[in-house]
C-alpha cells in the first residue's frame, strides 16, 4: 500500500514500510514534486496523537545535537495527515481528508486517525540496521572490526552524555548504518536531556528495550535509575552481541543459567558458557565492566573509551592519545567486512 502524507507546505509518497516500533512507523518516502523533478528518498516517521509525548522528546533532543555526523539527521517536522492512495496521480489535488474513510491501518494495531497525525523527515540510510549483520550470523564479526563499530558508537554516546543527554534505548536496531557502514544512531523517543547540571542523572521512568537495558531500570518507579550508567550497560549487551553474534543471557532472572552468574559476579562461570568461542581476555574484562550488576561500579563512558581492548586494535593519532568526539574509525576494513554481509 502507498500512503500520501501531507500537511500546509509539503507533500511526500511513502512507498515502503521501513519498520516498525512501540510509539511509530518509518516508510521510505519522498517528497512530491512536479513531474519533471525527482526528489531523494528520506526515512519519514509517523506517530499516532497518543504517542505525540515521544514525537515531541525525539524531536526536541535531535534539535541539539545538529553537529555530530554518526547522529541521524532530521529535516521536517510537524502535524500532517495521511491516506492511502491507489493512483500517484491523486497526490496532484489532495486538498482535505477523504471523510468516507477516517482512519488508516498500519498494522500492528495501530491505527492512524486522518485527522491528525505528526511526522518527521530524516535522512535515509541505505544499508539498513546494524542488527541485520550482527544477529543470527553464520560467522562472528572479527574484534579488530567490532572494535571499530563499537568505537564510532560509544564516541556518539559519548557526545550524548557531555551534553547531559541520555540515550535510553541503545540496540542494534537504533543503529543505522550509512552507505559506508559508518553506524548512525537514531531513536530518541526515549532520550532525556537534563537541563540541571548538577551531576544527578535519575531517572523514575523507563520505556526503552528491557533485554538491553541494566537490572535497575525494572525497579524504576521505586527507587529511580542513574540514565548515564543505564546507557553504559546497553553499550555492554551491544558490543557482546556484534561481537559474539549472540545474547549473553536468555533472560534477565537469577534462574537463568548465565544472568545469574553477572548477578553474582562470577564472570569466570559466566564465560565458561561462551568456552567453544575464541575470545580475547581485554574484551571479556571490558563487557564484564560494563554489564556490571551493581551500577556504580560500571565505568562513565570516557573511562569505557579508555580500555585496552578498544587501544588494542585501533590507531589513536592526536597528541592526548586519546579516542576523541569526531574521530572516525569506519575504514576499508569495515567496509568489506560488512559489505559481504549484505
Amino acid at each position: 500500500m502507498t500512503y500520501l502524507l501531507y500537511n500546509e507546505t509539503n507533500k511526500y509518497i511513502l512507498n515502503k514500510l521501513l519498520g516498525s516500533g512501540l510509539t511509530c512507523k518509518c516508510f521510505l518516502g519522498q517528497k512530491k514534486l512536479s513531474p519533471k523533478e525527482n526528489s531523494e528518498s528520506f526515512a519519514i516517521k509517523i506517530f499516532p496523537q497518543k504517542y505525540h509525548e515521544y514525537y515531541l522528546n525525539e524531536v526536541n533532543i535531535l534539535s541539539k545535537l545538529i553537529s555530530n555526523p554518526n547522529i541521524i539527521k532530521l529535516y521536517e517536522h510537524g502535524e500532517g495527515y495521511i491516506e492511502p492512495i491507489s493512483d500517484l496521480n491523486k497526490a496532484e489535488d489532495t486538498n482535505k481528508i477523504n471523510e468516507q474513510e477516517n482512519t488508516v491501518n498500519l498494522g500492528a494495531d495501530q491505527k492512524i486517525a486522518k485527522e491528525k497525525i505528526f511526522f518527521s523527515v530524516m535522512e535515509y540510510m541505505p544499508n539498513g540496521e546494524l542488527k541485520d549483520y550482527v544477529e543470527g550470523t553464520a560467522t562472528r564479526i572479527p574484534e579488530k572490526i567490532s572494535a571499530k563499530i563499537f568505537a564510532n558508537i560509544t564516541l556518539t554516546v559519548k557526545y550524548l552524555h557531555d551534553n547531559d543527554i541520555s540515550h535510553g534505548d541503545i540496540k542494534p536496531e537504533n543503529i543505522l548504518m550509512n552507505n559506508k557502514f559508518r553506524p548512525i544512531l537514531n531513536d530518541f523517543g526515549f532520550s532525556h536531556f537534563f537541563e540541571n547540571k548538577n551531576g544527578d542523572y535519575t531517572l523514575h521512568k523507563f520505556a526503552g528495550s528491557d533485554i538491553y537495558s541494566g537490572p535497575e531500570t525494572r525497579k524504576a518507579y521505586k527507587y529511580g535509575f542513574d540514565a548515564l550508567k543505564n546507557d553504559i550497560f546497553s553499550l555492554g549487551i551491544l558490543l557482546f552481541v556484534i561481537t559474539i553474534g549472540d545474547f549473553p543471557y536468555n533472560k534477565k532472572s537469577p534462574t537463568d543459567n548465565k544472568y545469574r552468574y553477572i548477578i553474582k559476579k562470577n564472570y569466570t562461570k559466566f564465560w565458561e558458557h561462551f568456552s567453544y568461542i575464541e575470545i580475547s581476555d581485554e574484551f571479556k574484562d571490558l563487557i564484564n565492566k560494563l554489564i556490571c550488576f551493581t551500577p556504580i561500579q560500571r565505568p562513565d563512558i570516557d573511562k569505557v573509551l579508555e580500555h585496552p581492548w578498544l587501544k588494542k586494535y585501533i590507531n589513536i593519532s592526536n597528541k592526548n592519545n586519546k579516542i576523541e568526539i569526531g574521530d572516525n574509525f569506519v575504514d576499508d576494513d569495515v567496509f568489506k567486512e560488512f559489505n559481504s554481509r549484505k
